[in-house]
Parts: structure tokens; sequence; C-alpha cells
């Protein structure tokens, strides 16, 4: 199976996750923004700014909300998802951040070691493949957020 182009992915996300389609509990004045083609919005890190695929913002301009989409694990990216996951709204009732990191399906479990070998907060993490028809889908792997998330 062929792996998707990151940006195609990057944008089917934000399009279809951010908010799901129909969803009745996203507040209206969010905003999703994506850092593909041009870089709208980042986190701090100690190494300097970092632009995660997808911020989500409210309408004062607080982010809310962090979607990364990876081809690869990288360990070199830890503190760059230790930052995004940082920027996200906190979901006390489920102890974890709004941040979820999407990865080639099959590489869930690894991906998921190393945020929490890292102690780094997430909401899920998502596997993602493309049908030979060239049809990009997302499959839920762990979430610790919102079960409405699951999906």
């Amino acid at each position: 199976m062929s792996l998707p182009d990151h940006d195609d992915v990057v944008r089917f996300v934000a399009a279809n996750r951010f908010p799901f389609p129909g969803q009745k509990t996203w507040p209206a004045e969010y905003v999703t923004l994506t850092n593909v083609s041009d870089k709208k919005r980042a986190v701090p890190t100690p190494q300097g700014d970092y632009y995660p695929d997808i911020v989500v913002v409210d309408a004062a301009g607080k982010t809310r909300e962090i979607g990364d989409v990876e081809e690869t694990i990288d360990l070199a990216k830890i503190e760059q998802w230790r930052a995004a996951s940082a920027a996200g709204d906190e979901l006390p009732d489920y102890g974890t951040r709004i941040f979820f990191l999407y990865v080639p399906e099959g590489k869930e479990t690894e991906a998921q070691k190393v945020l929490d070998d890292n102690a780094i907060p997430y909401a899920g993490v998502r596997g993602y493949r493309q049908s030979p028809t060239g049809e990009i889908s997302i499959v839920p792997f762990v979430t610790r957020g919102n079960p409405y998330d699951h999906q």
C-alpha cells in the first residue's frame, strides 16, 4: 500500500476531524489552521518555534487543539511533540491534553510507546492509510480524551 502525500493527509484530517462532519459539539468560534504550504501558527519550544501540522484556535487567538501528521516515528521530534501537546487544552476529566498524533497505519503502537515513554500527554493516536483508488482514511487506535473522538 502506498503512503499518501503528507500535505494531503494534513488537509484531509483538518477538513474531516477538526471538526468531524456534522459535529454539534464543536465551538462555533474555533478556526482550524494548517501549517502546510504556509506557516500560520507556531508553538514555542526550547529550540525555537515549531509549526505543528494542524492548530485549532479560538476567536481570541488562543491555541486549543493540535494535530500532527508524521510519516515516520522520529525520536528527534520528541520535544516538538511535547511542546505541541502542552499547547493544546487540558482535558482534566481524562488526565491529558488535546494533542493528536497521526502516523501511517501499522506504526500506531510504536507512536504510542514513544509518547508514553516520554510522558507526552495526548488525546489520541491515529493511523492513516490510502486505498488503491487514492482515498485517505483515518483509523482510530487509542483515545485518551473524549470518547466522541474515537471514530
